[in-house]
C-alpha cells in the first residue's frame, strides 16, 4: 500500500540528519521521534488544510505548516499524496530554507 505523502529529497535528508544526531545521544529517542512525525505525516495526509499559511515564508499557493515533536513540517496541501518539503528543527532558520527549497520544486 503506498503512503498517503510524499517526502522530497530535501525532507528524506533533514529526517535522516534529526535521527542520526537523536541516535548518537539515544535510539529511544530517535525512534519516538521517528514514530511523532510518522504520525504527524499521516495526519497532515488525512487533513491537508490542518496546518497553517505563513505568508513570511513564501506566498506560494497550497504551501502550509505543521509542528510536531519540536520541528516544523513545510508541505504542499495541494497535492495528492501531499508533498512534504522541508521537517526542519525548530532552532533552524526556516525563513531563509522554505524559499530554497521552493526554488527547487
Amino acid at each position: 500500500m503506498a503512503l498517503p505523502f510524499d517526502l522530497t529529497e530535501d525532507a528524506t535528508a533533514d529526517l535522516e540528519i534529526a535521527a542520526a544526531y537523536l541516535a548518537e545521544r539515544s535510539e529511544e529517542a530517535a525512534l519516538r521521534l521517528a514514530d511523532d512525525l510518522e504520525n504527524a505525516f499521516l495526519l497532515i495526509a488525512q487533513h491537508p488544510m490542518v496546518g497553517r499559511v505563513r505568508d513570511e515564508y513564501s506566498p506560494l499557493e497550497g504551501l502550509r505548516f505543521w509542528t510536531s515533536a519540536g520541528y516544523l513540517i513545510a508541505y504542499l496541501s495541494d497535492r495528492s499524496p501531499i508533498l512534504i518539503l522541508a521537517v526542519l528543527h525548530g532552532a533552524r532558520d526556516a525563513a531563509s530554507i522554505i524559499p530554497n527549497r521552493i526554488g527547487r520544486l
